[in-house]
């Protein structure tokens, strides 16, 4: 990949906008090009996310690691070289911004990606059930929830397919429904209904707790990542600090006592419309060539 974004040709044009959560702001450009790059994070296998991928991959068998140790070893030093040819960088978050500064060791400016809350209608009526959307990878940690949910014996719907399916379908009781891949409209339809949207992964920004605010469907999530930047703990929802079941349990337990609003988390939603997001990247691109005059 590193080979195939150099190798692409962009010299004809006046400014250049690369969107990476891997390789793409390694682009080559010339000085008198403007090249702005939106990250969405400095590849996670080769950074923050390394064990989780080798074990997911199968690359953590004793004849195999050493090996794939060193080509991320390769990978990174790639990585924060082609970084440094960015005129602009531009992260998806703070969390997001950090983890810039510390593998590329460059700031960066921070605006939130679009969502489109404006598709949601939260129902009059919530329903007695929780929620849960995400692809079924380990680092997603939906068998942690699983785990508390079978404790805790209430209704869960956990939407989302991939590796971990098989595994995932011999910890479930009766309580928790895995509905595999749905389409959008059913999992619109379930976020406006929902009691409350459960989430433990750690993300560079977490658009899906967004959109279960957006729908009015308070977030309990692991307050580490973009989940610290994106509920407001207490009102569109709850943070728990240990990536553990035993602390989602505590926190599912807590919001029955409390009673989180719903409307609360519809309004904290607004501040990552798609509009602000339009006008906040149309300004910074603006002031960016402008500066460059």
């Amino acid at each position: 990949m590193p080979l195939a974004i150099e190798s692409m040709d962009v010299r004809k044009y006046d400014v250049v906008l690369s969107i990476s959560h891997a390789v793409a702001h390694g682009i080559k450009t010339h000085k008198n090009q403007i090249h702005i790059s939106y990250v969405c994070t400095p590849m996670r296998y080769a950074w923050h996310l390394q064990d989780d991928y080798l074990h997911l991959h199968h690359l953590d068998k004793p004849l195999i690691v050493a090996a794939a140790r060193l080509t991320l070893s390769l990978l990174r030093r790639w990585d924060r070289e082609s970084a440094s040819r960015a005129d602009h960088l531009l992260a998806i978050s703070q969390w997001t911004a950090q983890k810039i500064q510390q593998a590329w060791g460059r700031d960066s400016h921070v605006i939130y990606p679009p969502v489109d809350v404006d598709r949601f209608s939260p129902a009059k009526e919530r329903g007695d059930f929780y929620l849960h959307v995400s692809r079924l990878v380990p680092y997603k940690m939906t068998a942690e929830i699983v785990r508390a949910f079978n404790e805790l014996q209430l209704p869960l719907v956990i939407i989302g397919d991939g590796p971990e399916m098989p595994h995932l379908q011999k910890l479930v009781k009766d309580n928790i429904k895995l509905l595999g891949y749905q389409p959008d409209e059913v999992v619109t339809d379930l976020m406006n209904r929902a009691k409350g949207f459960i989430y433990m992964a750690v993300e560079d920004f977490g658009i899906a707790m967004v959109e279960a605010q957006a729908a009015g469907c308070p977030v309990i999530a692991h307050g580490k990542g973009g989940a610290a930047e994106i509920v407001q703990d207490g009102m569109s929802g709850l943070l728990f600090q240990e990536q553990t079941s035993r602390s989602l349990i505590e926190a599912v337990l807590q919001s029955e006592r409390i009673k989180l609003n719903s409307k609360a988390a519809q309004e904290n939603a607004a501040r990552f419309s798609s509009k602000r997001f339009r006008d906040e990247f149309s300004n910074y691109m603006e002031a960016a060539i402008n500066s460059s005059r």
